[in-house]
């Protein structure tokens, strides 16, 4: 297990403003969804697995205290009829799943992880792992984390996945000043157990 180092990082619970609920399978119509109108992203071009992690920027989200990625979900399976992956997402109304095309079109940046040294056997455990959760609610205490609880925040409900099924802790930062014990989307980006797939950024 790769020792995690403490890390002086500012927190508060902006960290969900963006993380909005939309129906499932289907792209939200609703303009408080995509504020700034829909971002077009160019479909990854890389070979996917489930387990991966997908995680967005939404703009000017860097200025707040929350950092600079706001919301992670990770991939469940292809899905072939409706032609495009499945993510699943702790969003405000709860754990949901949506496509991978509307996730991408909240936010300005998406990035695609993969756990280091995680079979595919493993890595959909953990993709199994979150989607066994779909229904659960919205966790509002970002200063804690937990494997096994009632409700799950984002990157929470990502982070769990893995320690749950692979033992592999995701989260760069043991302890913060703000969120204490709590885990950022951007503390997994920043994780040593994590590489990159895949990067898009619009530049907004």
């Amino acid at each position: 297990m790769t020792e995690k180092k403490q890390f002086i990082a500012p927190f508060f619970m902006l960290l969900f403003f963006m993380a909005f609920t939309t129906p499932v399978l289907q792209a939200s119509m609703s303009d408080s969804y995509h504020p700034y109108g829909y971002f077009v992203h160019p479909y990854p071009n890389v070979s996917l697995r489930p387990g991966d992690i997908v995680i967005g920027h939404y703009p000017g989200q860097e200025y707040t205290i929350v950092g600079y990625w706001s919301h992670a979900g990770i991939l469940y399976k292809y899905d072939p009829t409706v032609g495009d992956w499945l993510v699943v997402e702790a969003l405000l109304e709860g754990v949901r799943i949506n496509t991978l095309s509307e996730f991408m079109s909240r936010y300005s940046a998406v990035i695609i992880l993969r756990v280091k040294g995680v079979t595919d056997s493993q890595a959909l455990s953990a993709a199994n792992w979150a989607y066994s959760k779909l229904g659960y609610p919205y966790d509002y205490n970002g200063y804690y984390k937990q494997v096994y609880g009632p409700s799950y925040y984002c990157s929470e409900l990502v982070w769990a996945a893995y320690k749950a099924t692979t033992g592999v802790d995701i989260d760069a930062y043991y302890w913060l000043p703000q969120n204490w014990y709590g885990v950022l989307p951007g503390e997994i980006v920043a994780d040593s157990d994590v590489y990159t797939l895949w990067l898009s950024d619009l530049g907004f």
